[in-house]
């Protein structure tokens, strides 16, 4: 998945479990709520700052999704029913789980990923959305788009090329991206979408979803001219082809951007916060602290040290980016610790948590890459 509990970082500062419901039917369904706000702002907007006093925001009885991260490859399962528990016992009220990164982990009828052979199903989707849905919890599905390394192995004419040896281009790290320009691509993973709302997901969350950051980026072979506009528009073009065969379901759609991207408009990958709030239901910046360069912002020491200045002042930046839909943002949180970092507990992933509702973010998700979260950091069902 991700390295040490983080993921696709702030560039350069950036098995099935069952369970029954609730025993009674809840009063308020968070789930039916949402959808029942089609094109509104959405908004957890306690406590807002006088600087974003002019911003759109939501009512405070509207939905903001309060979620963790679940994920389905853990070697001893991924435990559905802990994490049920969990959400039941808190103010939590959503869950990410992943459907789609090394390889589709979900049955599929989508002929490219079959023909490729990169379909690997970890779960029976139905049982967990049965599952979910008992517990009224809102269910988002995690599909990683141009870094594939199995697909791009599999059919390296669809894959970034390597100028130099013609085969697959790799970043640092070994892994082989495909094509963000190519319509088949584009096509198989929206139509991937399409069957998981047809199937119950309440959200498709694409993450991934931008150029390269590193490794040998000048022998990166696209088969056209890259430029800037280009990318920016690239990635905006795929976003918004996909809420648009994703409407029909009903369903939102968010999108997976750096942390970084709040901050500047362009750090060469195609993710402009502003274009791509403009065809999406909700921009989710991964402003982990840990990820920030030390002095990248302004905060008397390293970000890591600041989790609630830090996500405030990504969040302030981010609302001028999107001015007039600030509902539209909604922040990944870390619950993790990285080495020669200070530890992360519960108190460090409440003051995220506190940062993100007073500064007007449409709720927050919170990420560990082996779904372990301090139970402390969370209010207590209400």
């Amino acid at each position: 998945m991700a390295h040490l509990g983080g993921r696709d970082g702030n560039m350069g500062n950036d098995r099935v479990g069952t369970g029954s419901g609730r025993g009674t039917a809840p009063t308020f369904s968070r789930r039916r709520a949402l959808r029942g706000l089609a094109g509104t702002a959405l908004a957890g907007a306690a406590g807002l700052s006088a600087r974003h006093a002019g911003a759109s925001y939501a009512a405070p009885d509207e939905f903001a999704a309060k979620a963790v991260y679940l994920n389905p490859t853990m070697d001893d399962g991924y435990d559905l029913d802990r994490l049920l528990g969990l959400i039941d016992r808190t103010e939590l009220n959503a869950l990410v789980i992943d459907v789609k990164e090394e390889g589709v982990y979900v049955d599929t009828g989508v002929d490219l990923f079959l023909e490729a052979g990169t379909v690997f199903p970890y779960y029976d989707v139905a049982a967990v959305l049965d599952a979910l849905h008992a517990h009224d919890v809102y269910a988002i599905a995690r599909l990683v788009v141009f870094k594939d390394t199995p697909l791009a192995e599999a059919r390296p004419d669809l894959a970034v090329a390597d100028a130099a040896t013609g085969g697959p281009w790799r970043d640092m790290n070994g892994v082989a991206w495909v094509n963000p320009f190519s319509e088949e691509i584009w096509a198989a993973n929206i139509g991937l979408a399409v069957e998981l709302v047809g199937l119950g997901f309440d959200e498709i969350q694409f993450d991934y979803v931008r150029f390269p950051t590193d490794g040998d980026l000048e022998a990166m072979d696209f088969g056209r001219e890259v430029t800037e506009s280009v990318r920016v528009e690239t990635i905006a073009g795929f976003l918004g082809a996909a809420r648009t065969n994703l409407a029909a379901g009903g369903a939102k759609v968010g999108a997976d951007v750096f942390g970084f991207t709040l901050l500047l408009d362009d750090i060469g990958i195609g993710q402009n916060v502003g274009r791509i709030a403009d065809v999406v239901d909700y921009v989710c910046p991964m402003v982990y602290p840990s990820h920030f360069p030390n002095g990248s912002i302004a905060v008397d020491g390293h970000p890591n040290d600041f989790p609630y200045e830090t996500i405030a002042i990504s969040l302030g930046a981010g609302a001028e980016k999107v001015a007039g839909a600030m509902g539209k943002l909604r922040p990944w949180l870390q619950d993790f610790s990285l080495p020669g970092m200070s530890d992360y507990g519960a108190a460090e992933v409440r003051a995220q948590i506190n940062a993100a509702e007073a500064n007007g973010a449409a709720g927050w998700m919170i990420w560990n890459a082996a779904s372990v979260y301090h139970e402390d950091a969370f209010a207590p069902a209400g």
